[in-house]
């Protein structure tokens, strides 16, 4: 897994919109930014972050990530893709 230390994108270079959410302490699970200035998130990375980072269960992670990340997703601030790595 990735550091799990805040990145600040726009020091690196890149574009990140105002409407853009950045989902707090979930950097490492960030894939790419879009041409929107968008951060895409993975969804297994996403649910790595909170077993290692909170000490959840693979299934509470996953149940965490789905109620309260995915409900925020329909409004375009950010994505999620789903992986299989």
């Amino acid at each position: 897994m990735k550091d799990l230390e805040p990145i600040d994108w726009t020091e690196l270079g890149h574009y990140i919109s105002d409407d853009a959410i950045q989902l707090g302490g979930c950097d490492s699970a960030v894939l790419g930014i879009t041409n929107e200035g968008v951060l895409c998130y993975s969804y297994e990375l996403l649910i790595d972050v909170f077993v290692t980072r909170d000490g959840m269960q693979p299934d509470e992670a996953l149940e965490w990530v789905e109620f309260n990340i995915m409900g925020l997703h329909g409004n375009g601030a950010f994505h999620v893709v789903y992986t299989d790595i």
